[in-house]
């Protein structure tokens, strides 16, 4: 008996390290995607800036003209975008513990609706008030989310996961159908509500990257203290309840902290999607384990983000695309295969 159980245990541990060693160099190889995605970042673009150029401007020297592209222009534009990257994909991971739905992401609670819907109310009927487009946008996708939250709410029964699924894809509906009537009714404003409904980091500065960075680290800090019980709301909401667990506490803080990661990468960088699709499912599928896999997943899509900004720069240049419609040749095909595995192993 005592033998079979040292046994057990020793498996055990052995399967515990390698899961570690899995996620330390999981963790290793999307931080060099990161860094070296950064370098390409600062020496790609309409002017191509020599490696060793960029080396030397962020060294502190460098010519006047290179530092001003690279300080002033690319470097907090891809700070930018590895933070929404971060935000989108923590959301995404959190979204998919709290609906026990492995399709979920941060559309699926009208975050991101609601910030469409702000942003294109600002950019057809208040159009000398463009700037604060970022703030409108994060007090929609705030309002949309409580609204969600709020509908999914039953007294005595608190919220269960199907109930905001369904409430997410209603508010989506509607607020799509407002969007789409603004559309027809303000048509020749189009293509500024289109490039920014499909997102984009083009123009994005520092005041962006000290608009959103309180709320990744927010919203990080939060994800990161509930992953011990999003892993034990995994078994069921009765069996987390008996091990202790607030289960509608855990919830309604979850969904607060994947809202506000949401809202906050809409704001700056309008709808991207997938993001929080797909990277949970990668590091799920690459490294196992659940959703204490959180760090990882925050990193891996900015690193995703980071990457797909620069194809979107590079790819028609000089003219550049969304970055949406990149994530989304990245996503969708991936989304299809998650259908389709989906049906096959039911």
């Amino acid at each position: 008996m005592s033998t079979s159980l040292s046994v057990t245990t020793r498996l055990s541990i052995q399967g515990g390290r390698r899961k570690w060693a899995r996620v330390i160099l999981g963790s290793s190889i999307v931080s060099v995607l990161v860094v070296i995605g950064v370098i390409a970042s600062l020496a790609m673009g309409a002017v191509d800036i020599p490696i060793r150029e960029v080396l030397d401007v962020i060294t502190g020297s460098g010519t006047k003209v290179n530092r001003q592209i690279i300080i002033e222009a690319r470097l907090p534009r891809a700070i930018a975008a590895v933070m929404v990257g971060c935000n989108l994909a923590v959301s995404g991971t959190l979204l998919q513990a709290v609906t026990r739905n492995p399709l979920a992401d941060p559309g699926l609670i009208g975050v991101t609706a609601g910030a469409a819907l702000a942003a294109t109310i600002v950019l057809a009927v208040l159009p000398g008030y463009a700037l604060l487009l970022p703030v409108f946008a994060f007090v929609g996708a705030m309002i949309a989310a409580v609204v969600v939250y709020t509908v999914s709410w039953r007294p005595g029964a608190g919220s269960s996961p199907m109930r905001m699924i369904l409430a997410g894809v209603a508010v989506n509906a509607i607020l799509g159908a407002v969007i789409g009537l603004l559309m027809v009714a303000f048509a020749d404003r189009i293509p500024a509500m289109m490039f920014w409904t499909s997102g984009s980091f083009n123009g994005r500065g520092w005041g962006h990257v000290e608009m959103i960075w309180p709320y990744t680290v927010g919203g990080l800090l939060m994800a990161l203290w509930l992953r011990s019980r999003l892993a034990v709301m995994e078994l069921g909401d009765d069996s987390a309840v008996t091990m202790g667990v607030p289960v509608e506490m855990t919830r309604l803080l979850a969904f607060a902290a994947a809202a506000l990661l949401a809202g906050s990468a809409a704001s700056v960088a309008g709808l991207v999607g997938f993001i929080g699709l797909v990277v949970p499912h990668l590091i799920r599928l690459l490294l196992g384990g659940n959703y204490g896999l959180i760090p990882v997943a925050a990193i891996a899509g900015g690193a995703l983000l980071l990457w797909s900004d620069l194809v979107a720069r590079l790819a028609l240049a000089p003219a550049e695309m969304p970055v949406g419609v990149v994530t989304g040749l990245i996503g969708g095909p991936y989304f299809i295969y998650l259908l389709y595995r989906a049906r096959w192993l039911r």
